[in-house]
Order: C-alpha cells, then sequence, then structure tokens
C-alpha cells in the first residue's frame, strides 16, 4: 500500500481546461484575421501604388508573361523595370534568340504549396512585399540573391549549356534585317561588321533609347578613347562637347568615310548655314568645293579659334608652302602678328572673286588703307593702276612689299626720264640727304599714290622751286 500510495503522490493527473482561456483564444482569432485582413489590403495597396505610378501595367504583364523562365533567371526581374525592354524578352519569347537549356528531374517540394504557389512567390519578389517571406516561420536560404522560404528540397533541375538559336553575327539579323543592306556600305562599325551587337546594346532591356548599354554620353567614348584627350582642349566642336556622336556619325555603317551621316560639306551645312549659303560662290576653295573640311578644321576638338587643325597662318601653308616662302622675304605683309591674318584678305571657303579675295581689285586694300592711301591716289595720275602692278600681296626683298627696288620699279613705265641726258639722278648709290636714305624717285620728290601737286610731287607746285630746296638749300650743289 505504501508503495502503491507513493506512485499515486507522484502522478498529477491532466488538469481539464480552464473555460476562460478558451475564451481568451476564442477572443484572439478575430483580431488574428482582422490583422492579416489588414495586412492583405496594406499589401494590395502598395502592390497598386508601385506598379501603376512606378512600372505600369504593361511591365506586370511582362513579369507574368516570362514566370516560366524567370523562376530560374530571377536576376533578371529588375530588368523588366527598364524604361526600353527588347521585345522578345517582354512578350515571353526567349526562344526566338536562346535554346532551352533546362530540364525538370524532380520538383522542390514546398510545404502546403503547389507550383502555382512557386510561381506566385517568384512574382512577389518582384513587388514590394518581399518582406513577408522573412515573417514567415521555416528555415530559409539565398536563392538569386533573394532570401525565401525553404521547407525541404530535392534536385530539381538538370541545367545544361545555354545556347543562342543562331550565331551572335547571324542572330540579330532574323529580326532587325532591315538594316541588313548597311553590311554592304563602304565604312561600317566594326561592332556591327562583326555582329557584336551586343557591344553596344543589352540584348533584354536597358534604361537608354535604342536598347544601349550604357549612357550615350560614355558608350563610344568606353571603345574611343582617344576622344578624351581631344576633348580636353581649349576649343570643342559642340556635338562633341555634349557627347551627341551620332549627330555626325552613323552606329553602324555608311557610304561615307569616318561612318558619317552626310558627306562632310551637306554634314557641316546641316549646322553652319552661315557657311552653306558660300556653296553658290563663283570661286570656292578646293577643300570646300570637294569635301574635305576636315582638311582645314578638327571634327571633335582644337587648342585653335574655329577648331583651326593649326593656327593661321601655317594653317594655310600646309597647302600652299610657296606663300610661305614669301613670308620670309624682308618685307611682308604682317601676317605673323595680331594685325593681319590670311582670312584678313582671302575667304577660306569661297569668294566672288578670283584668289578667294574677299573684295575686288583696289577695293581689297582700301579694307585697311582706305584712311591715309584712297582719297589722294583715286584723284591721281596712278589711279588707273591697280595696287599689284607695284605691290606684292605677300612678301617681297624690297621694301614697301615692292616687285622690284625703286627706281627701276618706276621706270618700267616712265623709262622716258633716263633718255634725257640732262635728269636728275635716281639711283641708290646716291644719297636723300633731307629723307636720310638712297635717293629714289619716293624718297622724298614724288608720292606713289598720289599729293595735291602735279605730276605727284611732294613739295610745292610747279615752277616754284621749294621742293628742290627740300634737299638743295645751300648754294654750289651740283651733279
Amino acid at each position: 500500500m505504501a508503495e502503491r500510495d507513493s506512485y499515486a503522490g507522484d502522478f498529477q493527473p491532466h488538469e481539464a481546461p480552464v473555460e476562460g482561456d478558451d475564451d481568451r483564444r476564442r477572443r484572439r482569432w478575430p483580431i488574428v484575421v482582422a490583422l492579416l485582413l489588414l495586412l492583405l489590403l496594406l499589401c494590395s495597396v502598395l502592390t497598386i501604388v508601385t506598379t501603376y505610378f512606378g512600372r505600369g501595367p504593361e511591365q506586370v504583364a511582362s513579369v507574368v508573361r516570362n514566370l516560366e523562365c524567370l523562376q530560374c533567371h530571377s536576376e533578371l526581374i529588375p530588368e523588366l523595370r527598364a524604361s526600353t525592354v527588347h521585345d522578345p524578352f517582354e512578350l515571353m519569347s526567349c526562344t526566338v534568340c536562346h535554346t532551352p537549356h533546362a530540364q525538370e528531374i524532380e520538383t522542390t517540394v514546398w510545404a502546403e504549396t503547389s507550383v502555382n504557389l512557386r510561381r506566385t512567390t517568384t512574382l512577389l519578389r518582384w513587388l514590394p512585399v518581399s518582406w513577408l517571406f522573412s515573417l514567415i516561420e521555416g528555415d530559409t536560404e539565398v536563392i538569386d540573391g533573394i532570401r525565401s522560404v525553404i521547407v525541404s528540397r530535392d534536385v530539381t533541375t538538370e541545367v545544361g549549356p545555354a545556347e543562342l538559336v543562331a550565331p551572335l553575327e547571324e542572330l540579330c539579323w532574323t529580326c532587325h534585317g532591315g538594316i541588313g543592306h548597311q553590311l554592304g556600305f563602304d565604312y561600317g562599325h566594326l561592332p556591327f561588321k562583326e555582329g557584336r551587337c551586343v557591344d553596344c546594346h543589352d540584348p533584354h532591356a536597358s534604361e537608354y533609347r535604342g536598347l544601349l548599354a550604357m549612357s550615350p554620353r560614355v558608350l563610344c567614348v568606353s571603345c574611343h578613347p582617344s576622344l578624351g584627350p581631344q576633348m580636353a582642349r581649349e576649343h570643342r566642336h559642340a556635338p562633341v562637347e555634349n557627347f551627341f556622336c551620332t549627330d555626325c556619325h552613323h552606329p553602324h555603317a555608311s557610304e561615307w568615310a569616318g561612318i558619317l551621316l552626310l558627306r562632310q560639306r551637306e554634314l557641316c551645312f546641316s549646322c553652319h548655314p552661315s557657311v552653306a549659303w558660300l556653296a553658290g560662290k563663283a570661286v570656292q576653295h578646293h577643300p570646300f568645293e570637294y569635301d574635305s573640311c576636315t582638311g582645314c578644321h578638327e571634327p571633335h576638338g582644337s587648342d585653335f579659334e574655329q577648331l583651326l587643325i593649326t593656327a593661321e597662318p601655317r594653317v594655310c601653308y600646309e597647302c600652299h608652302a610657296d606663300i610661305e616662302t614669301d613670308f620670309e622675304r624682308v618685307s611682308i605683309h604682317p601676317v605673323y602678328s595680331s594685325m593681319l591674318d590670311c582670312s584678313g584678305c582671302h575667304d577660306p571657303h569661297a569668294a566672288d572673286y578670283e584668289a578667294l579675295l574677299a573684295a575686288q581689285n583696289n577695293e581689297i586694300c582700301y579694307q585697311c588703307h582706305a584712311r591715309e592711301i584712297r582719297a589722294s591716289y583715286d584723284s591721281s595720275d596712278h589711279a588707273r593702276l591697280l595696287c599689284i602692278r607695284c605691290h606684292t600681296p605677300h612678301g617681297s626683298d624690297f621694301k614697301p612689299i615692292l616687285r622690284e627696288a625703286n627706281p627701276d620699279l618706276c621706270l618700267r613705265c616712265h623709262a622716258w626720264v633716263e633718255s634725257h641726258s640732262n635728269q636728275h639722278p635716281v639711283r641708290p648709290t646716291y644719297y636723300d640727304v633731307r629723307s636720310d636714305e638712297p635717293l629714289t624717285c619716293t624718297s622724298t620728290c614724288h608720292g606713289p599714290h598720289g599729293t595735291e601737286f602735279p605730276m605727284m610731287v611732294r613739295f610745292y607746285g610747279w615752277p616754284f622751286d621749294g621742293r628742290c630746296l627740300q634737299c638743295h638749300s645751300t648754294v654750289g650743289i651740283d651733279f
């Protein structure tokens, strides 16, 4: 009895549930259900707002259509949010470009779920409710960078190599054959010619037009680093400075060198109408007429104004080496100073007058020399002569840029002076005491551009002798 009593004392029967606890449980369920309904409502609102204001109904439809592939390739889901999506990728047509490369052997076992729920889970990863996974009890595992709940898993798929349905250099033509004829153009972009479309384009989606792989501002520079130093120069072509490469260049192929959109002449005219109208002029600069704007101008950047390949007059000497020799003479037009450059007299593109001169005959000289010369010259005996009859336009061995030495130049027209036996000597072997230089026709006696006196003498009119006394101020001077 004692032993039985001891067992009986140790045994404690299960207490019957208290009626109050059942009441508390029953009252708790409505609260839990209400909280779940509220949470579901909140998720729905978040989903609707994010969908229609952040992604749009088309992107939602894209995810649904692509669920079959996105179950394994969930890393591609964010790309469906891009502003530009490749049609096959968006329209659940992955096999347009890719061969199927996975075979399901055994299905992953999800606790109390079905395949449909698994697909729904994939969809939820894209929606703003992925944080709900963290609230579900169970083991977790990171799959494709997303933490998901796994109850048990078997081996699911056997993945083979991913392959394209055609070689890459041919695949794009199956849908984009409209640009295939460009392969026959004389000048092609190397990635385009070799079928390396994905060098520039993302095959799935992009935030940039044309499915570009990166911003147009950096895409071209990524393969053409030589643009960097050119863009660092003092003067930059506006399209280059703003990374508008396709304003001038075709991204695939062209019939013009440099894969330009048009021949240089027409292409430059499209942005430079102030130059385009010169195409109708009678005389045109050879580079301007024969499509070589880059013969004088850098297309991207330059250290010199007007994007010149080098400063004037050096840029002109590139083609006119003989003119450079003229400017190495004793007396020259001041093209090496700030006073004048080649384009001061010649239009670099086209003109109405020979030699691309900006004005005709003596008018070209009067552009600079009108104030001190024009009035007297036009009323002088020399008025019928062109300035270049006596002066060279570039450089000479005789000052001031005369074609010959004085008085030999004058005597070409005034030979009768030396035919008389008793004439005033006019040779450098004689000295002009007034002008302090060798005696010539113009050192003191005559003004070659005209004077107020007859015979273009500088001092006193005929028959006054004051002009002679400019030098002969003492008696006894003879020859």
